[in-house]
């Protein structure tokens, strides 16, 4: 008889470690499993701001677990549950300390339920400004990158552990909550609130799930199979201005070009005169407010300067010949200047985007140089297309009310008396218009202007990086403490602040719908890599300037390149490496997308947009570093491209150019 000899491996339950090991953030994430379900189920409460949770993390342990941790900052645990069975826990700093009664073995499933409260604080950081759970005047927001999902739920906060999502949040009626995904019931809850249920099918890192709540203008649609709902807060779609006096004003409406006058005959005394009126502009850089005046029956016209210099003799770019009774103000010099003389008269205008006014002011007029006369009088709302540099973004116009005249006539507030001009005459139907307040255009424009062209901005990202990753896409706008944008998945979220401007606005959506490919189906593997994010949202929209009549992506490259000395501390650290406090700094965003030019010119346009097509499709719902990228590069292109990758991403260092 054979005798075998046997062996037997004794394996002994260990804790998880309390991080994932990524060195930036040494405790975020935690070892010894990977969820693959959060089940998050909140109630929140605007006037105290406290927050209550039931959250089940169905995972797998990748070790024999005697006890494990999860990211949670702050709030009050009450109770744990692994499996079903009471769970032993404590807190340390960030962690929650997981004992279970009996611990999952390698490869087992386990689901741990967690219940919670507290009033959640958001994380002051002085590199990337608030983040994590930030408490609005009527609800919250989350943006959690790059470990803000620990302030409002128990978590294995590394994006290197991706999962799908279910969230229940739960509000006073009234308020609508906004969270990942799609939007699959509402149902009534208790005390008068309602529960919103939302769901994320797709994996997900914890940074980027994100639940928004509050009073919100919301806007769904479908275009092209992806559904969009877009939720901005109404404060910022609140009328722009409000009458001084009654229950109207005067709009110039917008447009361009437009030359639209508001005229009255005045016969000015001896003694002279004056005109007054209120007026908050809301003009571009090649459009005006300006009062002209001329003897009637005479071609004497000029514009008239006003008491507290509002109206300058600047003239800009007026005289480009797209309005030509300018010429009268105003005239083209050799050196292409506009100087702010014309053929009767000079120049006398403002424009609040070139130097104010933007808030209501009285702009009063002495009318004594035409003492003795009868003159037409003309308030005058002008605009132009926009130059080379020139502000693109379509402005509202120009508001009026209470125009006061020293001889009575033309004294008005514009009220619906009969006579709501009181003798003054507009030169057509399209223009100077007496509205009720709530006709007067929202504050939010432009949100609503640059929100509208997401689907034109997705066919682009899609033509340029393969099909959309997920279903579900929009953004939500909320007046909150945030000074960034974050590319929360299917549905950024952006503070107001970034849409004073339309096309730089329309820029900073491309970045964060970018993202949705690049962070959010790709995502880190480890946050040394996150110019994998940035450079290439960042190229995005280098992108996008180049495919809609702006300067190229090699003409970004090579301004950068030229700005940028080689003893910059710009160069000082290898792009994939370039620390903890600098993740979400300059040269993340803007080297990594010139190392993609320079990529592109390597292995020329048809190769390149290849390759992001195949990173994109090969990685989708997965995570990645940059030698994984530098593997995709070089297979598409079917050579190595070691060159490129040590000096533009894996090296310190301004690199040489090379042909």
């Amino acid at each position: 008889m054979k005798h075998l000899l046997v062996s037997s491996v004794l394996t002994v339950a260990m804790a998880g470690a309390p991080g994932v090991g990524d060195p930036y953030f040494p405790l975020d994430g935690n070892g010894g499993y990977d969820v693959r379900h959060y089940d998050l189920a909140v109630g929140y409460d605007p006037a105290s701001g406290a927050l209550t949770g039931h959250a089940t993390v169905e995972a797998v342990a990748t070790q024999d677990l005697s006890a494990f941790d999860l990211d949670l900052t702050g709030l009050t645990v009450s109770r744990v549950t692994v499996d079903g069975a009471a769970a032993g826990w404590r807190r340390d700093g960030g962690e929650l300390v997981i004992t279970p009664a009996a611990g999952p073995a390698r490869k087992a499933a386990f689901t741990v339920v967690v219940d919670y409260s507290g009033v959640p604080a958001a994380i002051d950081d002085p590199e990337i400004g608030t983040s994590g759970f930030v408490r609005t005047d009527d609800g919250f927001v989350i943006a959690g990158e790059p470990h803000g999902a620990a302030t409002w739920f128990p978590v294995n906060d590394h994006p290197s552990d991706k999962a799908t999502y279910a969230f229940h949040v739960t509000v006073p009626n009234g308020l609508t909550a906004i969270a990942n995904g799609t939007l699959t019931r509402k149902t009534a809850a208790a005390g008068g609130r309602t529960t919103w249920h939302y769901a994320e099918t797709a994996p997900m890192a914890s940074y980027l799930a994100t639940i928004s709540a509050g009073k919100y203008d919301v806007r769904s649609y479908t275009v092209n199979g992806v559904r969009y709902t877009d939720a901005v807060d109404p404060q910022l779609n609140a009328p722009e201005y409000r009458p001084r006096t009654g229950s109207r004003l005067l709009y110039s409406q917008g447009g361009v070009p437009a030359y639209r006058r508001l005229s009255h005959v005045v016969d000015v005394p001896a003694e002279g005169g004056s005109l007054s009126f209120w007026g908050n502009l809301n003009t571009a850089d090649a459009a005006y407010l300006f009062v002209e005046a001329h003897t009637v029956g005479a071609d004497d016209w000029t514009t008239l300067p006003d008491r507290d210099g509002f109206m300058r003799d600047w003239a800009g770019s007026m005289c480009d010949g797209a309005l030509p009774f300018l010429a009268h103000y105003m005239t083209r010099e050799a050196d292409g200047t506009c100087s702010s003389t014309g053929t009767t008269g000079a120049w006398h205008g403002n424009s609040s985007f070139n130097y104010g006014p933007g808030d209501e002011n009285e702009f009063a007029f002495d009318l004594a140089a035409f003492a003795g006369k009868q003159i037409e009088l003309s308030i005058t709302y002008a605009a132009k297309p926009p130059g080379p540099g020139e502000d693109t973004t379509e402005r509202l116009g120009v508001f009026l009310d209470d125009v006061t005249v020293s001889t009575g006539q033309g004294t008005t507030s514009f009220e619906d008396d009969g006579d709501t001009m009181d003798g003054w005459t507009v030169a057509d139907d399209s223009g100077w218009k007496s509205i009720p307040v709530d006709q007067v255009p929202g504050a939010g424009y432009v949100i609503t202007r640059v929100l509208s062209r997401q689907p034109a901005i997705m066919t682009f990202l899609t033509r340029n990086f393969g099909p959309y990753p997920f279903t579900e896409a929009g953004a939500v706008v909320d007046k909150a403490p945030i000074g960034f944008a974050l590319e929360t998945q299917t549905r950024p979220t952006y503070s107001p602040d970034f849409f004073g401007y339309e096309e730089q606005a329309v820029s900073v959506v491309v970045h964060e719908m970018a993202h949705q490919w690049f962070g959010d189906a790709v995502s880190l593997e480890r946050w040394r890599d996150i110019w994998l994010n940035e450079g290439f949202a960042t190229y995005a929209q280098w992108l996008w300037q180049e495919q809609n009549g702006g300067s190229s992506a090699q003409h970004n490259f090579d301004g950068n390149y030229a700005d940028l000395d080689a003893d910059s501390e710009f160069w000082a650290k290898p792009l994939d490496d370039p620390g903890a406090d600098s993740v979400t700094e300059f040269p993340v965003y803007l080297r990594g997308a010139m190392a993609l030019q320079v990529l592109r010119n390597r292995v020329g346009d048809r190769t390149f947009f290849r390759i992001l097509r195949t990173w994109t499709a090969s990685h989708n719902g997965g995570n990645a570093t940059s030698a994984d990228f530098q593997a995709t590069a070089e297979h598409v292109a079917g050579r190595q491209l070691d060159d490129i990758f040590q000096a533009w991403v894996f090296t310190s260092g301004k690199p040489t150019l090379v042909d």
